[in-house]
């Protein structure tokens, strides 16, 4: 076996970042919504955001104990999510304070088409430095994902416009 590239735990270091601060972030949108409708919506976006976490930490693990990668299915198999901290909520004080900050609905969008467009940047950079077709894959998934919240986000903001 060889080492696992410096690049590729950077890559899903930087993921992990990336989705535990867009967790937060829709959880504290989500209460701060009144609108059901708009809070379910943000819910979900917060739990997909937690199973990205869980993928790209369970890899991350796995690279780092035997310097292989998992299928995404079989990540997916596994039972439970890593808890996301109270103390990771601490590091993201500067999103938090953003969107408690936030006053319309149409911000708290803009905020997170940013949060989604940044992670999809990440991931499909991280494609092309990922020397393994399971890790591309997975990035390629995960930039599928966060193409999905923007859009959907898209959509939500242009049934505000209307």
């Amino acid at each position: 076996m060889s080492p696992v590239h410096p690049d590729t735990l950077a890559a899903l270091s930087a993921g992990i970042q990336s989705e535990v601060a867009s967790y937060v972030f829709y959880l504290e949108a989500a209460k701060k919504t009144e609108a059901s409708s708009h809070r379910e919506v943000l819910e979900k976006l917060a739990l997909e955001e937690k199973e990205h976490f869980h993928v790209l930490e369970r890899q991350y693990d796995s690279l780092i104990r035997s310097e292989k990668w998992i299928s995404t299915a079989d990540i997916l198999k596994q039972k439970g999510l890593p808890d996301i901290t109270e103390d990771m909520s601490h590091e993201h004080r500067q999103l938090v304070d953003e969107v408690t900050g936030a006053d319309s609905m149409e911000k708290i969008l803009d905020i997170a088409y940013r949060l989604e467009e940044d992670a999809y940047k990440l991931f499909a950079s991280a494609v092309e430095k990922v020397d393994s077709e399971e890790g591309r894959k997975m990035f390629e998934q995960l930039s599928k994902f966060e193409q999905g919240h923007m859009k959907m986000i898209s959509e939500m903001r242009a049934a505000l416009m209307s």
